[in-house]
Parts: structure tokens; C-alpha cells; sequence
């Protein structure tokens, strides 16, 4: 009989195995290492019993392969399933934390906002797979990973090996396929199993989050099992009295015995368990845009009062602040050159062969060659950089508050004009969109550069979305880049759109991306927008303008720049860059830089990093 456990050390389909994780009815779970991509994974490795069942292989591998074309964010991705020396196996992402089973075995029932929060990202999850024609079948605590980062909880919905397609009936030979304490009575009796399936197993999942017991807990799986088919559950609000009443109402509706009276979705599971318990919109994980919109109202606050203080100093007279740039070899990936700056950098570009970059409320410009920085002006907080031939282009803070100005600088250090008036977000320069654009707050304006001086050509506005409230606000334009003859816009946590704008001015397509988008880059046919809160990129098709997949590189996604047929992106939470294969949309390398890369820039064979190095 093939056998499913193996020895530490050992290697299933070229996967290092390095540490068991758990056991299930289906097999068991290892931490493994990729050793091609340089990655640890999650590698599922089936029982031997399933193994050998021929039909059940077969629609494994096929089930398994559907899944792995869910990109969600909150869905562990599949990476890699298939059969190895008799062993069907599944590689799925690591995801370094804990589950929903212990968080409610150390600490009890949660309060109402966290356990919507957490429902709500699973309800996404199912949600997706169900559009796609599958149904999870195994939804239960265990199998919510959340992993916290930087003050959040980022849930995963795990282990899709009993996935079906809704077209077709499991094989199973009679036996049920599910965990027991969470299943639907139609999975029980063998009937035709769809999406509200699930929708009865979140029910009884955020039931057991908000109590901390199961809705049907019996002493054995045949009187739970009897439960689950003939008996209501005990109302949550009087397990747990400070619940409001109104929730047990929502809670019997998902868990109807009657499919056909639940709700059509999981999504409207949670978002009527959120009104019932009081649980303000956008609380916790219902929207992690309003937090991101929080973060940003703050790091405004703090910008502006860096440069109330540090405007017109010497920038030499503030302590340094240390940091680093980072050069990777845009052919090998290789690091190349790590050159440390007295100061933080952000902002940065490339011109004629040299670095200038923003640090300190300054601007600087470095020669690789020779490495040592040369402090060009005292500008103030920098919202953004870009660069037309050897025009350097700066957008920075005004004297007063809310204003700003743009300013150009020619060659290796010469000022050029008084800059023109206008609060930017962000820049594009590039001669395929008619050259130098602005984002400002809250619209998108044309520069013109004539006789060293700068101004104000048209203005492209760009709508606010509708309803205006206060998750959906739009605080800024975040990111602009100039591709495919088009300039790209980027909007923020609350207003998560792409617009891409045409060379008179004229707004050509509005993308809707289900992420909340951070910066933008494009080549080889597509936009590549990348999302801090959810650990991905965007990728855009630039012919049709439709997201086709959002794909997982480290954690806290920031600056992305396309060069050298590659997409590169900045992970500042696990001191990182990524690089995507723009041709094939997959994740190559993961370049350890250390420190909190955010910024990068192309230049001569060079990807450039910005590396705060403070610990």
C-alpha cells in the first residue's frame, strides 16, 4: 500500500519537506520548501487510501487545477498538485500564522466586529469560487489561516482538496466528505450539493466564532449528524447574552435545513450578520480600505509637519536617517551594488546614467561610479518623482498647507524655472503621452514645459465614485505611469479604480480592481498595479482593459517598475523585491534586500531599490 507519511528531509516532487504541520481525515500537511522558486509552501501529501482510488485521482487533479485559477485575496493559492511515486500531492502557499480553531480554542468566543471581519473575508473567498462553479464542501475553522501583519488580520481560506464542481457528484462510496460539526444536511443525505452548502457551513462557523461553541456540538457524530438534520441550533444571543437578538434571526436563515431558504451568498450572510450585531461598515476586515485610508490621512499629517519643521534647513544639520540604494542586475537578479545614503530615500528616478532620489526634505542625485551622494536642493516633503530626457521633474509641498508645486531641474544640478502651482500626488513624464503629467487632488492635469518654464495646460477630471460615504472617499491619485501610448492613473484604498487616459486628455477606459492599488507600471501588454494590504499584483490586460488575475508576491506590495522584460516590485514588510516574468505573469525570483524597499527605478541594465534601513 502506498504510504502517505514521509521523514523530514525528504523530497516529494521536488519539494524539500522540512516539518510536519498537522493530520486530517484526508492526509497530512507539511512545511516544505520550493527549492526553484525559493519559497517555503504548504505541501498536502493524500492518504494512501485515497490514492489508490482511481476515480477519486482523477477528479483530485482535475478539482485541484479549477481551484488554482481562483485568484482571490483571501483564497490560499494552489501552486502546484499532481502524482509523485504513487503520492498525490497539492502545494499550496505558506501562510505563517494561525488558524480560526486555535484563535477561538485560546481565546475564546470573539467580539462581534472581529468575527465579522474574519466571516466576511471567508464569504469573499467562497463567493469567488462559486462564480467559478465550485463549492469548498469543507468550511470550518481550521481551515481559516490568518495571518497578521503590520496590525491586521489576513484571512486565507485553505484546503480546497474536496472541492467540486457543481456539475459533478463526488465519488465517494458512500462516504460523507466533510467535517461533521459544520456540514449541510443535503451533503449528509447525498443530494446535490451547490454553493449554499457553504453558505450553511459559514453559518455555523461564525455561530462557533461569536459563542465559541457549535451550533449543533453533541456528545457523538451520529446524534450531530441527527442535529444537523432535524434540530435548530440554541440562539446565539442567549449562549452569549451581550449578542444582539437580531443575529439569530440571520444565523437560522444560513442555516436552514431547507437550502432553498438560505442566502443566495455568502456575501449577504455577512453583510446581514454586520447590521445585526451593530457592526459599523468598514469595521475590521469588512473593508480594509477605510484602514488604508486611516494610514493615509496619518502619514499626511506627519509629511506635512516633517516639512513645517525641516523646509529651508540644511539638510546636513537633521540627523541622518539611514538607508540604502539597492542596485539588482535587471538580466541575473543579482544584487549589485548597495550604496548607503545619509538619509531615508522614497521617491526616486533614473537620468543620464545617474540616481537622483528624495531623502530628508532634500533632493539628491548619486553617480553609481563614484557613490557618494550630492545634495542638489532643500525642497520639502517630495509626494513624487519623474524624469523627460534630462529633465528631472519634482513634486513637493508649498509654503502654505494643502498647496503644492512643481518644479523642473535640468542636467547635473541646474534649476530650471519657478515651477508652476499645483498639489500633485503623483508624475508621469513621457514623450508617448505628450509629456509631463500631474495628479492632483482630485484631478489629473497636463504640464507644459516651454521657454524653462513650466504651466498648466488641460485638465482631465476624474470622478469621484458614487455614492460618496466615508469608506469610499478618494483622498489622493496615488500612482501614474505612461504605457501603450496611454497615461495610467491610479486611484487609492477608497476609490480602487485605474483610469486610462489618452494624449488629449480624454479618459479612454475606467477599470474597477478588487484590490486596494498602490502603484503602477506597464509593459508587454499589460498594467501591473500592486496592492500593500493584500500581498499582490494587478495584472491588467491593456487590450481589453480587464483584470485577468491578481498574482502573490511578499508582503506589503509597494513600488512596481517594469524593465528588462520583468515586472519588479518592492516588498517593504519582508524586505524583498519580486520579480514577474511579464511574459508569462509568474513570480521567477524574490531578491532579499533587507530593510523596507518601497521605491524603485530603471536605469542602464540597473533596477534600483530605496531601502529604509532603521530597524
Amino acid at each position: 500500500m502506498t504510504q502517505t507519511s514521509i521523514t523530514p528531509g525528504g523530497v516529494v516532487a521536488g519539494y524539500e519537506v522540512q516539518r510536519l504541520l498537522g493530520r486530517g481525515g484526508m492526509g497530512e500537511v507539511y512545511r516544505a520548501f520550493d527549492a526553484r522558486l525559493e519559497r517555503p509552501v504548504a505541501l498536502k501529501l493524500l492518504s494512501a487510501r485515497l490514492a489508490e482510488d482511481e476515480a477519486f485521482r482523477e477528479r483530485l487533479l482535475r478539482e485541484s487545477r479549477l481551484a488554482a485559477s481562483l485568484d482571490h485575496p483571501n483564497v490560499v493559492p494552489v501552486y502546484d498538485a499532481g502524482e509523485a511515486e504513487g503520492t498525490l500531492f497539492i502545494a499550496m502557499r505558506y501562510v505563517d500564522g494561525t488558524d480560526l480553531r486555535a484563535l477561538l480554542r485560546a481565546e475564546g468566543p470573539l467580539e462581534p466586529e472581529r468575527a465579522v471581519a474574519i466571516a466576511t473575508q471567508v464569504a469573499g473567498a467562497l463567493d469567488a469560487a462559486h462564480a467559478r462553479g465550485l463549492v469548498h464542501r469543507d468550511v470550518k475553522p481550521s481551515n481559516v489561516l490568518i495571518d497578521r501583519a503590520e496590525g491586521r488580520e489576513h484571512c486565507y481560506l485553505a484546503d480546497f482538496g474536496l472541492t467540486q464542481s457543481v456539475t459533478n457528484r463526488p465519488v465517494t462510496d458512500g462516504e460523507l466528505m466533510g467535517t461533521v460539526d459544520y456540514v449541510a444536511p443535503e451533503q449528509i443525505r447525498g443530494d446535490p450539493v451547490d454553493g449554499r452548502a457553504d453558505v450553511y457551513a459559514l453559518g455555523c462557523l461564525l455561530y462557533e466564532a461569536l459563542t465559541g461553541e457549535l451550533p449543533f456540538g453533541r456528545a457523538s457524530d451520529v446524534a450531530t449528524i441527527y442535529a444537523h438534520l432535524e434540530e435548530e441550533p440554541v440562539p446565539a444571543s442567549e449562549r452569549r447574552p451581550e449578542l444582539r437578538e437580531d443575529v439569530d434571526a440571520v444565523l437560522a436563515r444560513a442555516m436552514a435545513k431547507d437550502r432553498e431558504a438560505r442566502y443566495d451568498t455568502c456575501s449577504a450572510l455577512a453583510e446581514d450578520a454586520r447590521s445585526a450585531l451593530g457592526v459599523a461598515a468598514g469595521t475590521g476586515g469588512v473593508s480594509r480600505r477605510l484602514v488604508a485610508l486611516l494610514a493615509i490621512v496619518a502619514l499626511a499629517v506627519v509629511a506635512a509637519l516633517a516639512a513645517a519643521l525641516l523646509v529651508g534647513n540644511d539638510p546636513s544639520s537633521v540627523e541622518p536617517e539611514t538607508g540604502s540604494l539597492v542596485g539588482i542586475d535587471a538580466a541575473s537578479g543579482e544584487v549589485r551594488d548597495r550604496l548607503t545614503v545619509a538619509a531615508q530615500p522614497s521617491k526616486i528616478v533614473t537620468v543620464d546614467g545617474q540616481v537622483w532620489y528624495a531623502a530628508n526634505n532634500a533632493l539628491w542625485r548619486l553617480d553609481p561610479s563614484v557613490g557618494t551622494p550630492i545634495h542638489v536642493d532643500t525642497v520639502g516633503f517630495v509626494h513624487d518623482l519623474a524624469s523627460l530626457g534630462s529633465n528631472v521633474f519634482v513634486a513637493r509641498d508649498g509654503k502654505e498647507p494643502f498647496t503644492g508645486i512643481v518644479v523642473a531641474y535640468e542636467g547635473p544640478a541646474g534649476f530650471r524655472g519657478d515651477g508652476v502651482d499645483v498639489l500633485a500626488c503623483s508624475l508621469a513624464a513621457d514623450r508617448s503621452i505628450g509629456g509631463l503629467w500631474a495628479a492632483g487632488c482630485p484631478n489629473v492635469v497636463k504640464v507644459g514645459l516651454q521657454g524653462g518654464q513650466l504651466s498648466i495646460g488641460g485638465t482631465t477630471v476624474i470622478p469621484m465614485p458614487i455614492p460618496e460615504t466615508a469608506g469610499s472617499v478618494r483622498w489622493c491619485l496615488c500612482d501614474m505611469t505612461a504605457g501603450e501610448g496611454s497615461l495610467w492613473v491610479v486611484g487609492d484604498a477608497g476609490d480602487p479604480r485605474v483610469w486610462r487616459i489618452g494624449r488629449s486628455g480624454k479618459i479612454e477606459a475606467t477599470i474597477d480592481v478588487p484590490v486596494a492599488p498602490r502603484s503602477i507600471a506597464v509593459t508587454g501588454g499589460s498594467a501591473w498595479v500592486s496592492s500593500p494590504l493584500d500581498d499582490v499584483v494587478v495584472q491588467i490586460d491593456t487590450e481589453t482593459n480587464r483584470v485577468v488575475r491578481q498574482i502573490d508576491v511578499g508582503r506589503g506590495a509597494a513600488g512596481v517598475v517594469a524593465g528588462g522584460g520583468a515586472v519588479w516590485v518592492a516588498n517593504q514588510l519582508d524586505g524583498t523585491v519580486s520579480r514577474i516574468d511579464a511574459a508569462t505573469a509568474r513570480v521567477t525570483d524574490e531578491i532579499a534586500v533587507g530593510g523596507r524597499p518601497t521605491e524603485l527605478a530603471v536605469g542602464e541594465g540597473t533596477v534600483w531599490v530605496t531601502v529604509d534601513e532603521r530597524s
